[in-house]
C-alpha cells in the first residue's frame, strides 16, 4: 500500500496486515472520553477553511452523476457508489456508526434502502443518502464532504470533534502513517488504522504543520493530500475503531 516505512514503535504506528473484509480487527485501547471545549458551528455546512486548502476551493457538489443506482443498500453501499464516480475533486469522509463489536456484520444493523436517480448532483445524492438514514448527516469542510452520525455532532468527547492546536509532519509518507502525530496527542483515542488494497502513499514525504483545527479537518487533509479524488472510513465497534484510506473512493461487499 506503500513504500517503506520507519520503525514503528506503538501500537498505534503498527502496519495490521488485514483482508479487505470489513470485519477483521486490529485491537487498540478502549477509548477514554476526553471533554475539549469546542464550536459546534464548525460541522454545519459552510466550515471555516484550514490550512492547506484554498479560500476559493469547494467540493463538486453540483456536479451531476448520469445514473446512481442502489438496491437494498445501507449508507456505506451507498458512499462506496458515489466514490466510485470519477469526479474530479471529489473527497469523500465517512464516519460510521459504531457496533458494539468490530465482528459484527453491519447490515443487520442498519437501514437498507434502494435508490434510482438519474442526473442528480453530488448535493442531491448526498441529502437522498442520509434521508434514507437518519443516523447520519453531512456537512463541508473546505474541499472535503463528511458524513457522520448525527448524535457526534454535540459530543465534545467524540474523537473526531477534538480540537488540536497545533500538529507537525515531517516527512510522512502516507496518512496512515501521519496518523502517529494524532496518536501521540490523544494516545487513549482509537487511532488505528487497516490497509484495504491500493497504493495510498504521497508523491513525495510531506512536511507540513496545521493549527487550530478539529480531528476531522486533520483527517480531510491528510486524504487530500493523496490526489484528486479521495476517500477515508472510520468504522468498527465501540472499543475499537480504525481508519482506512483510499486514493479514489472505497470499496464495500457487494449486497446480497
Amino acid at each position: 500500500m506503500s513504500g517503506n516505512r520507519p520503525q514503528e514503535t506503538s501500537v498505534f504506528q503498527r502496519r495490521s496486515r488485514l483482508h479487505q473484509q470489513w470485519s477483521h480487527s486490529m485491537k487498540v485501547p478502549i477509548a477514554q472520553s476526553i471533554l475539549v471545549l469546542f464550536s459546534l458551528s464548525l460541522f454545519g455546512r459552510g466550515l471555516p477553511h484550514e490550512q492547506g486548502v484554498s479560500a476559493t476551493a469547494a467540493p463538486p457538489l453540483n456536479y451531476r452523476v448520469g445514473h446512481f443506482d442502489l438496491k437494498d443498500a445501507i449508507l456505506r453501499d451507498g458512499i462506496a457508489e458515489l466514490g466510485s464516480n470519477s469526479i474530479d475533486g471529489l473527497h469523500l469522509g465517512l464516519e460510521e456508526v459504531p457496533r458494539d463489536k468490530i465482528e459484527q456484520d453491519p447490515r443487520p444493523l442498519s437501514a437498507h434502502f434502494s435508490l434510482h436517480l438519474d442526473g442528480s448532483t453530488v448535493k442531491e445524492i448526498l441529502d437522498a443518502l442520509c434521508g434514507s438514514d437518519s443516523r447520519y448527516t453531512w456537512s463541508v469542510d473546505g474541499v472535503s464532504i463528511n458524513i457522520y452520525p448525527r448524535s457526534t455532532i454535540a459530543d465534545p468527547g467524540y474523537l473526531l470533534n477534538l480540537r488540536l492546536e497545533k500538529v507537525a509532519l515531517d516527512r510522512v509518507p502516507d496518512p496512515d502513517q501521519a496518523l502517529s502525530a494524532l496518536s501521540r496527542r490523544y494516545p487513549n483515542e482509537q487511532i488505528g488504522y487497516m490497509q484495504a488494497g491500493g497504493d495510498i502513499s504521497y508523491v513525495e514525504p510531506w512536511t507540513v504543520s496545521f493549527e487550530h483545527l478539529a480531528v476531522r479537518q486533520f483527517v480531510n487533509r491528510l486524504a487530500e493530500h493523496m490526489g484528486s479524488q479521495s476517500s477515508w472510513i472510520w468504522q468498527g465497534g465501540r472499543d475499537e475503531r480504525m481508519f482506512t484510506f483510499q486514493k479514489g473512493g472505497f470499496q464495500t461487499r457487494p449486497t446480497e
